[in-house]
């Protein structure tokens, strides 16, 4: 191992605890904290075969190449709890202040500038009650504070509106905290920047880059081929833990936030915020509103997207929940009233007859109270409510991108580390040579996955008719004996549709994940997208086919031939009175119920019995290995079994690919099939309520701490829910036509087909005007980002004259009367060259006039600095207002 980059290694033994900041303490000194942990098997250095030795040498080579990135790495050797005899070496790697601000000048994140924020309109004074309750009882964020004036007193609101530009190192004082840093970069910003450095980092030589161009050797490389065992980020450690009351009873914690590689000068006590424990107090309380901002600070802008997506969700919910309880219980009355007559006519039979008539007909009556007069009311309210969900969200898109500066992101997003680029060309706007991937050569590829697509989906509906062929026939044939007919009947098809599913499933996501890195995506945001348009097409398919089978097809009179021709015998009915609606709305209503279940069982109660065997295993091993260990040295968890703790805590793999899926599928039961459900909205309430604060529990205690994502938007699944209100509209149609008890009182066809057109003519139109009247982006948004362009030009072109500027003093309103100096977006370099070419066209138009010829005249016009509300051209008479202007635009 080169020495140059190697540290000393230090054994297991229990180390005093690190130190922390005080709260509210500033220090210079930057804590050398662990971002990111890298396992190998001490084991392995001892062996002399091949196949090891050149693990080994790779193994060195990436650690040279994380030296040479300008990053700090130290080891330790810990002993593994699941088996005692082996030992682990854990690479703690802390990326320097300096490395950090270079890779986020790279990446092109934005930052908050200092001391400048737009204000905000103080709120009504009408409104002032609500504001002060909201504050007391349902707010939990408080990033920034400001304090409104109203009849004298002052009201506390919290909001955050911090004017923010693309990082310039060169630029460092003119961005908040900037001198403080430690908590300059957000804890999930340091996080998504740390990952980016080491998933980029190349360990070929030249030679190797030449003859192999497109085998990039990085971390995943690494992880792949098992020359490092594992890779993580730590969680920051906190004063408390669900998962560990018991053994936080016998521990006194003295430290928090990070753990940090070095001690801290003596004399100070070093301190970072309990964020963890902030997120516990306030996001698992079902009362109050989620912390979106500290989720967003800690988790990153992704995974807080979709939080913000599912509580939109859960508050636009109550409207069709009130109202779908409310026909529920109409259609009740309704079936009570419709089926008293037939129950007093059993009251004469014996009991055991009478207990299960009685049984029988109360299933029957909720059955039937699912689908009354009122349905197709209330399926067209659906299907506008669906439209209305979808505005309200985009406007919260769009206003949460603007606040936390995200809202161009995918205009600079990074390459992926695997994308790989086999032709070069010069780009259009920097006009550097760019790798660039030849868009026939990706069309074909898509062609193909498509295809593939296609063929998975049609097996699974072969799979689906299989199952019912099979129920079909048995029916017929084995039923004989009803304890018989119960298992090859009810049982064995459910057991075949269920092995299927998971066969049919686990092949399709095999498929969907080769087939989306084969094709080659550019970037991250393009590889999900097209990732979560496979997944969802197959779980599409597989969740509803059966549905619409029995919406639409099942107990069709197919007469002689039968269903699939097997005779006139073999027919598939839904029940003595052939009501397809009541079996419908039954099985939709057991598949939202038990849809959950699984992750139920999958995230909570299978890692919290891990968690308690795991930890039962440790402490046998502990008293095994050290009964001679003190108790004062018990007292205090050290940094080495905190990091074999985070070890063991399972991956959350793709957090919001599986529960964007979850979610959205549930939303399709609402969608698709709203005319048979009108308790389904109340259903998706509860299971959205709980699983929230589920989700949040899983993410700060245990599993571990899932790698920040930057993101705009909800992706592709904003298209896919589009997609899912269309298809609403139409099945929701031919459910009220064809299915539904109001449309089987129309015998000619005619009609129910003249039901669908109407129906549907009239919910397409509706929801185009909804969607034309209210815009996609708040009226405020766009003028806020219209002042923070033009303050964030003011202040880098004043930052360019005095890098010690003060930001609020470039921007600051100016005092009435106070004659307001003009400035411009352009460089004096610049206004002197359009001031030579305006005098150049003035002397060309003088020498054509007194030449006598016709000649086209330049219109020419003064060149105008930038004021307030002063409207500003060009040479060219062009409008600034109409280019986009940005810190990129900007001549340096």
């Amino acid at each position: 191992m080169n020495s140059e980059y190697e540290l000393k290694r230090r054994s297991s033994s229990p180390e005093s605890p690190p130190h922390r900041r005080r709260r509210g303490e500033s220090s210079n000194k930057e804590l050398k904290r662990i971002d990111y942990v890298l396992i190998y098997e001490l084991d392995e250095e001892e062996k002399d075969d091949a196949k090891t030795q050149e693990k080994n040498k790779l193994r060195n080579k990436f650690k040279e190449a994380i030296w040479e990135e300008g990053l700090e790495m130290q080891e330790d050797e810990i002993t593994d709890s699941k088996n005692f005899d082996k030992k682990n070496i854990f690479i703690k790697i802390h990326v320097p202040f300096e490395r950090i601000c270079t890779q986020a000048e790279r990446v092109a994140v934005e930052m908050n500038i200092r001391g400048l924020s737009i204000p905000e309109d103080p709120p009504p004074s009408y409104l002032e009650w609500f504001y002060e309750f909201e504050r007391k009882h349902l707010k939990t964020d408080n990033e920034a504070k400001k304090i409104f004036t109203i009849d004298g007193r002052s009201v506390e609101r919290y909001t955050v509106d911090s004017v923010a530009t693309t990082f310039e190192k060169e630029k460092m004082k003119i961005f908040e905290n900037h001198s403080d840093v430690n908590t300059f970069f957000r804890p999930a910003l340091r996080c998504f920047l740390a990952n980016d450095i080491l998933i980029n980092i190349d360990i070929r030589d030249e030679a190797d880059r030449q003859n192999e161009p497109l085998n990039r050797k990085g971390l995943k490389y690494m992880l792949m081929e098992k020359i490092f065992l594992d890779a993580f980020i730590m969680h920051d450690e906190s004063d408390i833990d669900p998962m560990e009351e018991e053994e936080k009873k016998k521990k006194e914690r003295e430290f928090g936030s990070r753990f940090v590689i070095d001690d801290p000068p003596e004399g100070k006590k070093l301190i970072l915020p309990d964020t963890r424990k902030e997120l516990h107090e306030s996001w698992l309380r079902y009362r109050k509103y989620q912390p979106l901002w500290k989720i967003r600070n800690y988790f990153g802008e992704k995974i807080s997207l979709y939080f913000a997506w599912v509580g939109t969700l859960i508050v636009s919910l109550w409207i069709p929940t009130l109202l779908g309880l409310a026909i529920f219980f109409y259609g009740l009355y309704l079936s009570i009233e419709h089926n008293i007559n037939n129950t007093n006519q059993l009251n004469a039979t014996d009991p055991l007859t009478l207990t299960k008539s009685y049984v029988e007909r109360s299933i029957q009556v909720i059955r039937q109270a699912f689908d009354n007069k009122v349905t197709p009311y209330y399926a067209l309210i659906m299907c506008l409510w669906g439209t209305l969900f979808l505005e309200f969200w985009k406007r919260k898109n769009a206003e949460l991108a603007y606040r936390w500066d995200v809202d161009y992101f995918e205009e600079t997003e990074p390459d992926r580390p695997q994308f790989q680029g086999t032709q070069k060309k010069r780009d259009p706007v920097t006009q550097e040579e760019i790798w660039y991937y030849p868009f026939k050569r990706q069309l074909f590829k898509f062609m193909f996955s498509f295809s593939i697509l296609i063929t998975m989906v049609f097996f699974v509906l072969i799979s689906v008719a299989m199952v019912i062929l099979y129920r079909v026939y048995t029916a017929v044939n084995l039923c004989s004996d009803p304890k018989i007919c119960i298992i090859v009947n009810a049982l064995v098809p459910a057991l075949l549709n269920a092995i299927s599913i998971m066969l049919l499933g686990k092949l399709y996501e095999i498929l969907a994940y080769k087939l989306t890195n084969w094709e080659n995506h550019r970037t991250q945001t393009q590889y999900d997208d097209a990732l979560i348009i496979k997944l969802f097409a197959f779980q599409f398919a597989n969740s509803y086919a059966s549905l619409f089978y029995i919406a639409f097809f099942r107990g069709i009179n197919y007469g002689k031939d039968g269903i699939f021709g097997l005779g006139e015998k073999y027919t598939d009915s839904c029940g003595t009175d052939n009501n397809c609606m009541a079996m419908l709305s039954l099985q939709v209503l057991v598949l939202m119920i038990v849809k959950p279940l699984p992750k139920f069982l999958k995230d909570i109660i299978l890692p919290w019995l891990l968690k308690k065997w795991r930890l039962r295993k440790i402490c046998r091993g502990k008293r095994r290995v050290d009964d001679t260990e003190s108790a004062q040295k018990k007292k205090s968890l050290t940094l080495p079994d905190f990091l074999e703790r985070e070890r063991l805590k399972p991956e959350l793999g793709d957090f919001t690919l599986g529960e964007y899926t979850e979610k959205v599928l549930i939303y399709g039961y609402l969608m698709i099939f709203a005319a048979s459900l009108p308790v389904a909205p109340l259903i998706a309430l509860i299971v959205y309520l709980i699983d929230i604060r589920v989700d949040a529990g899983r993410l700060l205690w245990w599993y571990r701490r899932p790698i920040s994502t930057i993101a705009q938007d909800i992706g592709m699944w904003y298209g896919i829910l589009y997609v899912l209100n269309v298809i609403g509209v139409i099945s929701n149609a031919c459910l009220i036509a064809f299915t539904s008890h109001w449309g089987r009182s129309f015998d000619e066809t005619y009609k129910k087909l003249l039901i669908v057109i109407g129906f549907e003519h009239i919910v397409f139109f509706v929801k185009f005007v909804i969607d034309l009247l209210i815009p996609d982006t708040p009226a405020w948004v766009c003028l806020r980002r219209r002042k923070e362009k033009y303050q964030v030009a003011k202040i880098l072109e004043a930052a360019r004259r005095d890098p010690n500027i003060n930001p609020a003093d470039v921007v600051k309103p100016k005092e009435p009367g106070e004659k307001h100096q003009k400035t411009s977006y352009l460089s004096s370099e610049e206004k002197s060259k359009l001031l030579e070419n305006n005098m150049e066209l003035r002397e060309r138009s003088s020498m054509a006039e007194n030449s006598g010829k016709k000649k086209k005249k330049y219109k020419l016009k003064p060149l105008k600095a930038r004021g307030d509300h002063e409207e500003e051209v060009y040479s060219d008479n062009r409008p600034l207002n109409n280019r986009r202007m940005s810190s990129e635009s900007i001549p340096r």
